[in-house]
């Protein structure tokens, strides 16, 4: 079983560990002002057990849609079975609870126990969140963002409440590459999304985000809604359809790489 660790790791989504990881990393620093080895070991943590646990339920959960979506993955294509998929959840599910056992203190270890239950309330009857539209997106852009809001605390909520803004209008923009096999799944998704309808609701959302972010004091950070904003200008007007099935991965590498920016930035602004 442990010669597949690759490929059960292929189950989580590597543009998730890095977001996680850097959202709980940048709240613990910018809200405290400084660097302690902790942040580290704790956004590690984050990153590779709990949002793990959430993303492997998620694809155990998912395999008639990614059968179609992505007939490549471990599940569907038959590198790893269902069984062995499960037992290595199991294994996720063991460290993620034992480690914020240790790692974290009051509330902020419920807070962390937390992500596994969203997880669960995401993916599994009776709630399986994920097979409503409305409900997927905003919970999906709630989970990228909840890392934030566990290491900032009540006084960074502004600036996390403005990630979230972020996050669920990158997320709304899922269904158009995705439509095809959620709708053959059974999720609560149009057949065809309505492009318009979708660039309008992530543009609504990204420029809400800039207004939360220009209040807070790291306004630097309006470089990622305002990059992303600019990505969808130029596939509403330019590209169009031949950009349609790409946007969300688009957007993805637009967000790591501000992000990345931007909290360098941030920490050049503390000292």
């Amino acid at each position: 079983m442990f010669r597949k660790i690759p490929a059960f790791f292929r189950l989580y989504r590597t543009d998730v560990l890095i977001l996680s990881f850097l959202a709980f990393f940048a709240g613990r620093l910018l809200s405290n002002g400084g660097f302690d080895a902790l942040f580290l070991i704790q956004s590690v943590f984050i990153a590779l057990f709990p949002y793990n646990f959430v993303y492997t339920l998620n694809s155990i959960t998912d395999i008639a849609e990614d059968s179609v979506n992505k007939p490549w993955r471990p599940l569907p294509s038959g590198v790893v079975s269902r069984r062995d998929a499960v037992l290595w959840l199991l294994l996720i599910c063991f460290c993620s609870i034992s480690g914020t056992a240790i790692l974290f203190d009051g509330r902020e270890k419920f807070l962390v126990f937390s992500i596994l239950v969203f997880g669960i309330f995401y993916s599994l009857p009776p709630f399986a969140l994920k097979k409503h539209g409305f409900f997927a997106q905003f919970f999906t852009g709630f989970g990228i963002s909840y890392p934030m809001i566990i290491a900032g605390g009540a006084g960074f909520l502004p600036f996390s409440a403005s990630l979230f803004l972020y996050v669920w209008g990158v997320t709304t923009l899922k269904d158009l590459s995705d439509f095809k096999g959620d709708f053959l799944a059974g999720r609560n998704v149009k057949k065809t999304p309505g492009m318009g309808k979708t660039y309008t609701m992530s543009a609504v959302l990204m420029i809400l985000s800039i207004a939360g972010f220009l209040m807070t004091p790291f306004k630097i950070v309006v470089i990622m809604p305002v990059s992303a904003l600019f990505v969808l200008f130029l596939s509403c007007f330019f590209l169009k359809h031949d950009f349609n099935g790409k946007i969300y991965k688009r957007m993805i590498l637009v967000s790591g790489i501000t992000a990345i920016i931007s909290l360098i930035f941030s920490l050049f602004s503390l000292n």
